[in-house]
């Protein structure tokens, strides 16, 4: 009888333990922290102020999977931002305003459920030298609005980098090809199209050589206008040198009626940059890129250039200190002003020369 008991409960044992070889789960902890002094002058006067995310935005992240064999596995990822600088969360205060998905990974591609980057923001964001930090990055360039405001002239790649209630699916590289497409659920009471939203994108990496191409439509959440934006570009390796191009074109409006279309913006911005690893700790980068304002109502040329310099040094492979210096000269009643990914830039006079200098510091774990 206790043979048979000790042969039942080694048999349970061994069950359990082939599961869990069988399906094995694995939870990451990560983040990053990054903060800068940033001094600018718009036409208004010397600003000088501390802020969160000189090159990206600081992070406090989860991320998992389990394993079920055969390349197939759940995966999750929980990420807040936050400002170290004051101590909030960012994203207007979402919990995990960054990233919040849950999904399913196999040989066929993955599958994610929740909030998400659009797979045309995460393709445009790398044809871009500065990654969307240090005032010369293509997405750091706004607008000052007559009343004062700040508003961003790319608004369809800030409005939509991030897409909620969306399912976004990854293929697996092919002939050195990859895809992503995404579909936002509008999730509005009595309405098939507002708050929906569609981003795909085409990516190729063929050793040295990268290239993107991306799209993005979004319906508003009373479906009264759309933000959709397409961008083309890459980056190549030559030895120390890796060269980026890029055009994006932005498009959004407000619609007013059923055929008629009120403040109609239409912004591209094609850059050219270069990151130069000088010695293994230094790496210098710079990048010129081109506004063209096609808005309507537009009398005059509004367009404009902006200069973009980077120093990073590295202290660690988690740890680096920065420098950064970007300037743009407005005409023709033009009033741009040079923010960041994560923070507007101050107000600007028109027809005045913006010009920020950034210096910080990041660290990674």
């Amino acid at each position: 009888m206790i043979k048979s008991v000790c042969a039942i409960v080694m048999g349970v044992l061994f069950g359990l333990a082939c599961d869990s070889s069988r399906a094995q789960s694995s939870v990451m902890l990560y983040g990053a922290l990054d903060v800068l002094i940033d001094i600018s002058n718009q036409g208004r006067g010397t600003l000088t102020k501390m802020s969160n995310g000189g090159t990206f935005g600081s992070r406090l992240g989860l991320m998992g999977s389990q394993a079920f064999g055969d390349g197939y596995k759940a995966i999750f990822r929980l990420e807040s931002g936050f400002a170290p600088n004051a101590g909030t969360i960012q994203q207007g205060g979402a919990l995990f305003g960054r990233q919040a998905y849950i999904g399913y990974e196999g040989p066929a591609g993955t599958l994610t459920f929740g909030r998400q980057y659009s797979p045309e923001f995460l393709a445009m964001s790398d044809n871009d030298v500065f990654l969307g930090g240090l005032g010369g990055s293509i997405w750091g360039v706004d607008r000052t609005l007559p009343n004062g405001t700040v508003q961003a002239t790319l608004l369809t790649e800030i409005t939509t980098c991030r897409v909620n209630n969306s399912v976004l699916y990854s293929s697996p590289k092919i002939y050195e090809f990859s895809v992503g497409l995404m579909y936002g659920l509008g999730s509005v009471a009595e309405s098939k199209s507002s708050g929906t939203a569609f981003s795909g994108a085409i990516n190729y990496t063929n050793g040295p050589a990268t290239f993107h191409a991306g799209y993005v439509y979004q319906r508003d959440a009373l479906d009264q206008g759309y933000y959709k934006a397409w961008g083309v570009g890459g980056n190549y390796v030559i030895g120390p040198v890796r060269v980026y191009l890029g055009y994006t074109k932005d498009d959004y409006s407000i619609r007013t009626g059923a055929a008629s279309l009120k403040n109609s913006l239409r912004y591209a911005i094609a850059n050219l940059g270069a990151s130069y690893q000088i010695i293994r700790s230094t790496v210098l980068m710079a990048q010129v890129t081109k506004l063209i304002d096609t808005s309507a109502g537009i009398t005059q040329s509004q367009n404009a250039y902006i200069l973009g310099l980077g120093v990073f040094y590295s202290l660690s492979k988690q740890t680096s200190l920065y420098i950064g210096y970007a300037q743009t000269k407005n005409e023709n009643g033009s009033a741009y002003t040079l923010g960041q990914a994560l923070y507007y830039g101050e107000p600007a006079h028109p027809n005045s020369t913006a010009r920020v200098f950034r210096f910080g510091m990041r660290t990674t774990f």
